[in-house]
């Protein structure tokens, strides 16, 4: 019998775990933020360059948050070629430790520091900006 070689993991599979692991391992909504009874991200993208047709830039997302949901917020570029990615976990801890029992919004606007695969070489980052907004539900 032949036993398979094993393969090295490329730097992409790596931080596919290391976020999969780390997402595994983050508390669950209720326990993070027992205030919160609902959790709302949304996110819009563009070309912070100008140079992409609107046809080019990425869709945007929508994902909610219910108690019994992992309490974690870091969201890929969504360029398949990019490995950068958006940390709102500061973003949502600062407001969900903002007093009061009703609705909650923040927006801000972020720019993608990873790089596209194309742009390796010359380190050039991802053009990407991400718009945001989280709406936190506290608990009545």
């Amino acid at each position: 019998m032949k036993i398979a070689a094993r393969k090295n993991s490329s730097l992409d599979e790596q931080r596919r775990y290391r976020r999969q692991y780390d997402r595994d391992r983050s508390p669950a909504l209720r326990s993070a933020f027992p205030q919160l009874q609902q959790l709302n991200i949304e996110l819009s993208f563009g070309d912070r360059t100008g140079a992409a047709p609107k046809e080019v830039v990425p869709s945007s997302q929508s994902h909610a948050f219910y108690p019994p949901a992992q309490a974690f917020f870091r969201f890929r570029c969504p360029c398949a070629d990019c490995d950068g990615e958006f940390d709102l976990s500061a973003n949502v801890a600062q407001l969900a430790g903002t007093p009061g029992r009703g609705s909650r919004t923040v927006t801000a606007k972020v720019h993608c520091a990873g790089t596209r695969a194309r742009d390796r070489a010359t380190g050039t980052t991802c053009p990407i900006e991400l718009n945001y907004r989280i709406v936190a539900l506290g608990t009545p």
